[in-house]
């Protein structure tokens, strides 16, 4: 049963089918280009983002780790300092955000006394280092201890020429630093032959910042191992042979071209003048007579032997004529003037043509 003709399908149908199938090659290749072009990209955000995080917890940490130095002036046999206000975290009591301060106290001399000297260090949470009443008040807490604010430390009979190191842990607050060396009684031994040289260092901001630079340190290995999944992913899709460099570049002309657009409209193509004139070929049994032919034409010999199918057209002869095959070994000879010649050729054994002859 024939189709009708709602069924029978178009010729724009026919052109368009084999058209949309040809886009889907290349958009799956656009597909891949642009798949490779956001990893790239996103490989590249990745890996600034871990130089990033890294300089960020790199600034943290050399704030954290710098200390801020101090010494105090050793007058009448006491070092005294105010240390200002200690900023950080800590709350009251003793835990893992207290602020570090180091004391050092080198011992250039001390009286020569039959009696036992001590070497005693306090850090007080006062408001006025003036004050010596405060002070003595201070020192009596630190002296009974248990109380966070108050911290004493000390050295039995110290050793000139050596140096002491005292640490102690600050909350948040005002304080003050005394440092001296005593007798038996808890007096001041003789200033005048007393040496010492106190310095030290507070870290204020080893909380404040270490703990950002732990959380940018965490970041940039977060953002280091992203960067090393979507790199895999690029090595993949290069491996597999996906998309090449040629692709990409052609991609690329591909685009630029399409932005530039056409340098102008088509040029005209001449065609063709008309229909195609008429050529005559031959009418009739061909003659008798021999005719002359071109140069490489033989003598019949009147064994005429064919081997082997001839060649649809032979090579022009140097008149400009050429031997067009009629089937069966018959040739015609075709002038140089689009006319044919009314004699029959055939080939002979050593691939010459001759005229036909009857037997």
């Amino acid at each position: 049963m024939a189709m009708s003709e709602l069924e029978m399908p178009s010729e724009e149908a026919e052109i368009e089918a084999p058209e949309m199938a040809s886009d889907v090659p290349e958009s799956n290749e656009e597909d891949s280009i642009e798949t490779l072009s956001t990893l790239q990209a996103s490989l590249k955000k990745s890996r600034w983002n871990v130089f990033m995080f890294l300089g960020i917890a790199f600034l943290m940490f050399a704030f954290a780790l710098f200390p801020m130095p101090m010494d105090a002036d050793f007058e009448y046999g006491t070092a005294e300092k105010d240390l200002g206000y200690v900023w950080g975290p800590s709350l009251g009591g003793e835990d893992f955000m207290d602020v570090p301060y180091e004391v050092s106290v080198e011992v250039r001399s001390l009286p020569a006394t039959t009696g036992n000297i001590t070497l005693q260090v306090f850090v007080l949470n006062i408001d006025d280092c003036t004050d010596p009443e405060a002070a003595s008040d201070a020192e009596t807490k630190a002296l009974n201890g248990g109380q966070h604010g108050y911290q004493y430390g000390f050295i039995q009979s110290p050793l000139e020429g050596k140096t002491y190191t005292f640490d102690f842990d600050l909350d948040m607050g005002q304080y003050c630093l005394s440092a001296k060396a005593v007798g038996p009684d808890g007096t001041i031994v003789d200033p005048s032959r007393t040496d010492l040289v106190v310095t030290g260092k507070l870290w204020p901001n080893q909380v404040i910042a270490g703990i950002p630079g732990i959380v940018f340190l965490g970041l940039s290995t977060f953002a280091f191992i992203g960067a090393q999944k979507v790199g895999k992913k690029v090595k993949d899709i290069l491996e597999d042979d996906k998309v090449t460099e040629e692709q990409i570049v052609l991609e690329e002309s591909r685009k630029q071209r399409i932005v530039a657009g056409p340098g102008g409209p088509p040029k005209p193509v001449a065609g063709p003048g008309g229909p195609p004139s008429d050529v005559a070929g031959p009418s009739g049994a061909p003659p008798s007579a021999t005719a002359t032919g071109p140069a490489n034409i033989a003598t019949d010999s009147g064994n005429s032997e064919r081997s082997g199918p001839p060649p649809a057209t032979a090579p022009p002869q140097n008149d400009g004529s050429t031997f067009e095959d009629a089937g069966n070994g018959y040739y015609y000879r075709k002038m140089a003037n689009g006319g044919y010649e009314q004699q029959i050729y055939v080939k002979d054994a050593s691939g010459q043509y001759v005229p036909y002859q009857a037997e």
